[in-house]
């Protein structure tokens, strides 16, 4: 929020592409719980579509297709602005990153047992 209140626009899209990266990496690592195993699989070669396969290999269509929906625009904005090149990105990209962040971030809470195979954080014990 605060580039986008500094009118930092590029700079607001390459934080909410991290920021759903750490999405994207927090649900793989519950899910397989080896936090190493998954950060070195993501630094490899094709890593983020690894990691990105590997948490939604079990779940349906519909579910994986929403996941990419938030993920593939903010992964470009987060690409394009790494690589240190002229951008026309503006007010209304800015606005849309916050806009699929917050969605991401929804959805991850939302989906969570489904994506991790393990119970919401914070939710009450099963009796």
């Amino acid at each position: 929020m605060k580039c986008y209140n500094a009118l930092s626009h590029l700079a607001c899209c390459a934080m909410c592409g991290a920021a759903a990266e750490s999405i994207l990496l927090a649900l793989a690592i519950e899910r397989r719980e080896d936090a190493e195993a998954v950060l070195r699989d993501y630094r490899a070669s094709g890593g983020r579509t690894r990691v990105e396969r590997n948490l939604l290999g079990q779940v349906g269509e519909p579910t994986k297709s929403r996941f990419h929906t938030f993920m593939d625009l903010l992964n470009y904005w987060r690409d394009d602005s790494a690589h240190g090149t002229l951008s026309g990105i503006g007010d209304p990209e800015a606005f849309d990153a916050l806009s699929r962040l917050l969605r991401l971030a929804y959805f991850a809470t939302e989906h969570w047992t489904l994506l991790t195979g393990k119970p919401e954080p914070g939710a009450a014990p099963e009796r």
